[in-house]
């Protein structure tokens, strides 16, 4: 993303309080929406333009999340909305595309090649879970999406039959059947469990927490950022996704980064016996879970072939590695979040 003039650009600025001298520059851009940075002033805010929805619920939806959480007293900061001139959080451009500007958190990316950002990060998921459990106890806030578990509703128009069509839309891709029946199997067995999935505790959760996602000022984890997936689902989710980004080639480094990880993430918060067995198989459905919203993405022509190549090689590896290494994953998982 990040296709947008500056017409556009001072069109949604204008609708807030500025200074202006205010600068604008592009600075880091996501898959799914449009981000500047803007100096007014001593003052640094983050623009971002939704890119890939025109829907005020769902970021009223997370504006609410992040508003409940702005009155608790976490160790780490969340992103905070501001105000346009019509005291909304959100505002509407001529193109119809939704915006909206949040007070910049200093810092830089954190890095899984220091152990004190795999424990930081942890300890804040860890942390932003137990904060999370405490949204919405009066019913406000209603969840936009689907949960993870509900395999067949977020992504049942990617069948097997389309999926094949996809893999023999070039040689590459049809080379890959053989990932793509493994992973098909996978995705049936996911939705086997679906029931034993969705019996586990509910609550909201982040859906998203990764390194690209969070904010770091030198050793520390400072902040974390991009709540715009938030949904109610098993609260063990949220530990799912993360984990899903260490499995690697170098097996020892990665169970070594997903105890450390663990080790975080278990000072803040704890897991029951049936969450920690289940926990391999959510590292699963966050892979297939990807791997199917690519091939929607793919489906849809809005990206190329080898974009979901990837995610068909890396969804496969992972869910083989998960297998392979079950045994010492248990062990992490029980010592650390038990």
């Amino acid at each position: 993303m990040g296709q947008i003039n500056e017409g556009e650009l001072a069109e949604y600025l204008h609708a807030y309080r500025l200074d202006p001298s205010r600068k604008i520059v592009q600075e880091e851009s996501g898959m799914n929406n449009t981000t500047r940075m803007v100096y007014s002033g001593s003052e640094k805010f983050v623009l971002r333009i939704y890119e890939n929805h025109r829907d005020e619920a769902l970021i009223r939806t997370e504006h609410a999340i992040l508003d409940e959480l702005q009155r608790q007293k976490l160790s780490f900061e969340v992103p905070l909305p501001v105000l346009n001139r019509s005291s909304c959080t959100i505002t509407k451009g001529s193109s119809g595309k939704l915006a909206a500007l949040y007070h910049f958190i200093n810092g830089n990316r954190p890095t899984p090649e220091l152990d004190s950002h795999l424990l930081g990060l942890g300890n804040a998921a860890g942390e932003l879970s137990q904060a999370l459990a405490l949204v919405n106890v009066n019913g406000e806030i209603v969840p936009q999406y689907k949960p993870y578990y509900e395999l067949d509703e977020n992504h049942g128009s990617m069948s097997e039959e389309v999926l094949i069509g996809l893999c023999e839309r070039s040689e590459r891709l049809l080379n890959s059947r053989e990932k793509l029946a493994s992973l098909q199997l996978e995705r049936e067995q996911l939705m086997v469990l679906r029931d034993k999935i969705a019996s586990l505790p509910q609550q909201w959760i982040h859906g998203d927490i990764v390194f690209t996602n969070a904010v770091a000022a030198g050793v520390r984890v400072t902040g974390l950022l991009d709540f715009e997936f938030c949904t109610i689902d098993v609260r063990v989710m949220e530990l799912a996704v993360a984990l899903a980004e260490f499995p690697s080639e170098d097996h020892e480094e990665a169970i070594r980064r997903i105890a450390l990880f663990c080790s975080g993430y278990g000072r803040a918060a704890k897991l029951t016996e049936e969450e920690v067995l289940m926990l391999p198989a959510l590292v699963k459905l966050r892979m297939i879970d990807v791997w199917l919203h690519f091939a929607g993405r793919l489906y849809e022509g809005m990206d190329s072939d080898e974009i979901w190549l990837d995610q068909v090689e890396r969804a496969a590896f992972v869910c083989d590695w998960i297998d392979r290494w079950h045994e010492e994953l248990m062990k992490v998982f029980r010592r650390h979040l038990s």
